[in-house]
């Protein structure tokens, strides 16, 4: 391997170290509170609101269900917004957090519903608001799954 190939590579392959963990983190700033969101939200949860369950559930499925290649497209105007420009790797980590986001907001919200209703149920009994439940309850019950889908988001886009 020539000297200018081994540069290359080793560019390249920290460019996509960088927009790995740049969209991740993305990803798990902007997705965790839209799982918390969810599952707050959902019925029978600790801000019962089913229009806002809907809609959001609705605009994160609508998100997901659109194929990484058109979602990078569509995207071009709002990355040169962003970044400036449209290609390159902090253009690419764009489209890579927004499509991360929603994935992650889905795998967190699935770890929120495991936590056990009676803890949720006791805290509340003993005089705990949402956020106490969010803070003390909610998250810390469900860090193993929320730590794991975080895992299966950086590996996946």
């Amino acid at each position: 391997m020539t000297p200018i190939m081994l540069e290359l590579l080793i560019r390249s392959l920290w460019e996509t170290v960088l927009m790995t963990l740049a969209s991740g983190v993305i990803s798990l700033v902007a997705g965790l509170p839209l799982g918390l969101a969810l599952v707050a939200t959902a019925r029978g949860g600790i801000a019962e609101n089913l229009w806002i369950n809907r809609v959001l559930g609705a605009v994160i499925n609508g998100f997901r269900s659109v194929p990484f290649i058109i979602l990078l497209v569509a995207l071009i105007p709002l990355t040169r917004l962003i970044v400036g420009t449209a290609l390159g790797t902090w253009a690419a980590i764009v489209p890579l957090a927004i499509a991360a986001t929603p994935y992650y907001a889905r795998i967190a919200e699935v770890s929120l519903r495991e936590v056990d209703r009676g803890l949720i149920d006791a805290v509340r009994a003993m005089g705990g608001n949402r956020w106490t439940i969010i803070r003390e309850v909610l998250v810390p019950e469900a860090l193993p799954g929320i730590v794991a889908g975080f895992t299966v988001t950086l590996v996946t886009p």
